[in-house]
């Protein structure tokens, strides 16, 4: 606003200095009312007068600041300016300015710039010194502050994606780029300025019209809240951008500049049109689904639902739309409905409002029909969270249900081909194993063939863990079964040994994932026999993750497998026949020759050419061919399956010889044939006449060897009857004596523990309390005691090892797998080396008295050896029960020895550590076997009938 007056008339010189002199104290009233802080110092800038500013600056008054020490005044840094550069350039009488801190009574810190005039004599001495102060705090935070801000700034516009730009309007040209345009557009700030027409460069054709439009509206002053369009970034892509500015006016009003961010929104324009096309789709699958998408209110009343809605009542959506749910169920599907109705009602009032209730009930469409339908049911929320109506899916299960019956019939008729099938069929369930293999892995095992090679025990814990569910009738006909429930369980009873290298095979395959297996194996019968069978085992689909459903069929293959050995059998006799016989061998078929052997040639003294080409009947001497003509007609027609006995066939030198002959039916390239066997009788025909006058004088010496024998024969078998009771005698005495052995050894461990032991313990005592109550014994005397109580404490020591190791208690306690246990450990322990023992299977079985105890000096003695004579650093004891035996295993890395040398030794010696093993095990049925060289350690197995081993009553 203007306002019109005369101009004010300018003081003149002589005015203003009258003014100032009129009243002296002015320029002090002046220097109070600054506020800038005005203080006079003396020559050693020691502080005289300060005005009011210069008081609150401090918080001290002159007369406190010279009482204060100044190294509570000013910092260190502070004080060394004062001394060394301010006074020093007063002194000098030249002006000192700059910024240092001083310290205020409220102990904060001031940056402030100072100024000191000297003020001098006419001498030129200084008299004193005025100082101005300006407290810089305030404007250094705010420079601070100003500079964290431009930081910041300058970091966002570094980073961020966005631009931020100020376009001049009058020039078309960028005032500002930030740095981020490079990666907005791929040009850099320099080629923008570069090159003004860049950024109409960069605009895709199809906007300029739009970008001339914006322009024009700016000139005009007029914005628009956003701006997008199109760009070409320097990669030849296109981008989506989008644009925010403020414009900016001259003093005048006129449009000047406008100030904005761009930023890409390709990203977002793209989830725009993947949503567009999104909500199209669906829109088109809600539209199209055969499933009814629908929405009902807080009675349940339709809403809205999907077309697909009339394909599945024969109501349309707005023939239903407001009709209450119960109205299109039946009555026996009410019940069901309001059941869920109140499981819902309870929910939601305790707040929860998440159930999904699904339900299957019986609907009736337009013509009356009834149908099934599956349903499920949410409640919907509105945006504070307020329940508002129901969404629901449902589908026509009607078919469904009908399948499933139907696959129900399937089931029974399944049971009852399963059952009725001429095929021994299995079912088992392998979830056990499924959860053994997963802990194998995670142990890191990968290869487990090479795992169960290097753990023969881990296979039979295998078959420990399949567990038979149901089996046929031709599976209990097949294995001699009464019943099921005798094979249920696991496969305990029909594996052999030589199977388990099949049964190994097809672990491998299930713990690498494989679903299939088909081969041959060896199974035993509840009998005791071996067949075998071709077994074919499958994992389902909807079981391959658990396992716990596998079909096993098994095809008996004995008569094929028997005649096949057969056969093998039959056609190595043939080829040795064939080929090595001495015999002569023709092949014929259809009258012709197709095959001759070397003896053949050599008989006949024909070649093979020459034997094809004639007929055989036409090498039969003519005084023979009469009596055998009818076999002769036989075998030219092929009829012929006998021996046609002796005659004589004439060689191609005119030589006559002697053969007999048989022939056997044949298979030759595919058909029928038959092999002529000629065997050369010429030598034995000469002797014939010989023989039968020896076979006479033969017959009259035999008669008389005859009696002879007979009455030798009977004192014989008296001496064989006699030796076999004398041999049960020796083996029921044997074990007798190894039973009073044990229960002599038993006896002595029990008086050496309960009476030796405990008298060599009070003795000890008395020993230890013997100069108790006494004056103190001579030096000597007590030594002796002491030495005396040190023997008893061995003998002690040694009295309970010997009672231990003639009977050790934890056989009768804990039982034979603990008493090996603590055998192996104790072992190991006094001798330095690692003894692994494991023992699976004989859980479940009560083994007889006798057999335990000489199980564990079979293995003592073992033992034993190994630590006095192998050298090794590592045994392995396995005790397993593999049916119908159980098997103790031991093997050591130690030095082996010549078992033949070292039992004739022991012989020698009479030492019967091996003798002793192998009778044990011969006394409780079972065997021993050793294999061991020098160098290579030495393996050991007992092997022990468990029918024998139980203890029976």
């Amino acid at each position: 606003m203007k306002i019109d007056r005369d101009p004010l008339e300018r003081p003149d010189a002589e005015t203003r200095k009258r003014l100032i002199e009129s009243d002296p104290a002015l320029f002090r009233k002046l220097v109070e009312a600054s506020g800038m802080a005005i203080s006079i110092h003396d020559e050693n800038l020691r502080p005289i007068w300060g005005n009011r500013a210069w008081t609150e600056l401090w918080g001290y008054s002159v007369g406190e600041i010279l009482d204060i020490p100044q190294e509570m005044l000013m910092p260190e840094e502070t004080l060394e300016l004062y001394w060394n550069n301010v006074l020093s350039t007063v002194s000098q009488g030249e002006r000192w300015q700059g910024e240092y801190v001083i310290r205020a009574r409220d102990g904060r810190l001031h940056t402030v710039k100072g100024w000191f005039d000297p003020i001098t004599d006419e001498s030129g001495k200084v008299t004193c010194v005025i100082a101005i102060k300006q407290d810089l705090s305030d404007l250094i935070r705010v420079r601070e502050a100003l500079g964290s801000a431009e930081k910041s700034l300058n970091f966002i516009s570094d980073c961020t994606s966005d631009i931020f730009f100020r376009l001049n309007l009058r020039t078309g040209l960028y005032d500002y780029l930030s740095p981020s345009v490079e990666r907005f557009s791929g040009y850099s700030v320099r080629e923008y300025q570069e090159c003004p027409m860049l950024i109409r460069k960069i605009i895709h054709p199809d906007w300029h019209d739009y970008l001339d439009r914006i322009m024009e509206e700016l000139l005009a002053g007029q914005v628009r809240e956003e701006y997008e369009f199109q760009f070409i970034h320097k990669s030849g892509r296109v981008h989506w951008a989008s644009q925010r500015h403020i414009l900016l006016r001259d003093k005048n009003g006129a449009p000047l500049a406008v100030e904005g961010i761009a930023t890409d929104i390709t990203a977002r324009k793209q989830a725009e049109e993947r949503l567009r096309a999104s909500e199209e789709k669906f829109r088109f699958l809600a539209e199209n689904t055969a499933d009814v998408i629908w929405t009902m209110d807080d009675e349940y009343r339709l809403v809205y639902a999907t077309p697909s809605i009339k394909d599945v009542s024969g109501f349309t959506a707005e023939e239903l739309q407001g009709r209450p749910f119960k109205k299109m169920i039946t009555r026996s599907s009410i019940a069901k409905f309001e059941e869920a109705l109140a499981r819902r009602q309870e929910a939601e009032a305790r707040g929860d409002y998440t159930l999904i209730n699904t339900l299957e009930l019986e609907h009736i469409d337009k013509s009356g029909k009834i149908f099934w339908v599956e349903t499920m049911i949410k409640r919907l929320l509105d945006d504070k969270g307020r329940p508002h109506g129901f969404q629901g899916v449902s589908r026509d299960v009607t078919l469904r249900l009908e399948a499933g019956a139907a696959i129900a019939a399937s089931e029974a008729r399944f049971r009852t081909l399963f059952e009725d099938s001429p095929i021994s069929l299995w079912e088992e369930d392998l979830t056990k194993l499924k959860f053994y293999f997963d802990d194998l892995r995670e142990q890191g095992v990968t290869d487990f063939r090479a795992f169960f090679r290097d753990n023969p025990e881990a296979l039979l814990r295998c078959a420990d863990l399949v567990t038979v569910v149901d089996v046929n009738k031709a599976t209990l006909a097949l294995l001699g079964a009464a019943s099921k429930e005798e094979l249920f369980g696991n496969l305990d009873n029909v594996l052999t040994e030589s199977s388990m290298s099949a049964f190994a095979e097809e672990m491998i395959l299930l713990a690498s994932g494989g679903r299939e297996y088909c081969g041959e194996i060896a199974n035993r019968t509840l009998d005791g026999d071996t067949i075998w069978v071709m077994a074919h085992f499958f994992v389902p689909d909807e079981y391959k993750d658990t396992l716990s459903r596998v079909i096993v069929s098994l095809l008996d293959v004995t008569p094929r497998r028997r005649a096949e050995e057969a056969l093998m059998d039959s056609e190595e006799r043939y080829r040795v026949l064939a080929e090595n016989s001495q015999e002569g061998v023709i092949v014929m078929q259809h009258g012709a020759v197709r095959y001759v052997n070397e003896s053949m040639l050599r008989i006949t003294g024909y070649s093979a050419g020459e034997l094809e080409a004639i007929d055989f009947v036409d090498m039969v001497h003519p005084g023979d061919q009469h009596e055998h003509a009818p076999q002769f007609a036989r075998l030219a027609s092929g009829g012929m399956n006998e021996s046609l006995g002796s005659f004589r066939v004439l060689t191609r030198s005119g030589g006559t010889k002697w053969v007999n002959m048989s022939v056997k039916p044949i298979m030759w390239g595919g058909r029928e044939a038959q092999m002529l066997i000629l065997t050369n009788i010429t030598r034995y025909k000469a002797l014939e006449s010989e023989l039968l006058i020896a076979h006479a004088q033969m017959e009259n010496r035999v008669r008389k060897r005859t009696a002879e024998l007979s009455k030798a024969n009977v004192r014989l078998k008296a001496v064989a009857e006699e030796r076999g009771k004398a041999q049960e005698r020796i083996q029921a005495l044997t074990q007798q004596l190894i039973r009073v052995q044990e229960d002599e050894r038993q006896r002595i461990a029990r008086d050496l523990h309960d009476n030796v032991a405990q008298d060599l313990s009070s003795i000890m005592l008395k020993m230890e309390t013997l100069f108790d109550g006494l004056p103190a014994p001579d030096l000597e005397l007590a030594e002796r005691g002491e030495a005396v109580a040190d023997i008893l404490r061995r003998t002690i020591a040694s009295v309970r090892e010997i009672a231990y190791g003639l009977r050790p208690p934890a056989l009768d306690q804990l039982g034979l797998v603990q008493a090996l246990t603590n055998l192996c450990h104790d072992s190991g322990n006094r001798y330095g080396f690692d003894v692994d023992f494991f023992s699976t299977g004989l859980e479940n079985i009560t083994l007889d008295f006798d057999v335990e105890i000489n199980l564990y000096r079979m293995v003592q003695e073992a033992v034993r050896n190994i630590c006095r004579h192998a050298g090794a650093t590592k045994a392995v004891i396995r005790l397993v029960k593999s049916h119908p035996d159980i098997l103790i295993r031991i093997e050591d890395n130690g030095s082996g020895f010549p078992m033949e040398e070292s039992l004739a030794r022991a012989d020698a010696e009479k030492r019967m550590g091996l003798r002793s093993m192998e009778e044990r095990a011969r006394l409780i049925g079972g065997s021993m076997e050793i294999q061991t060289l020098t160098g290579t350690g030495t393996r050991i197995l007992f092997k022990v009938p468990i029918e024998s081993a139980r203890r029976h009553g």
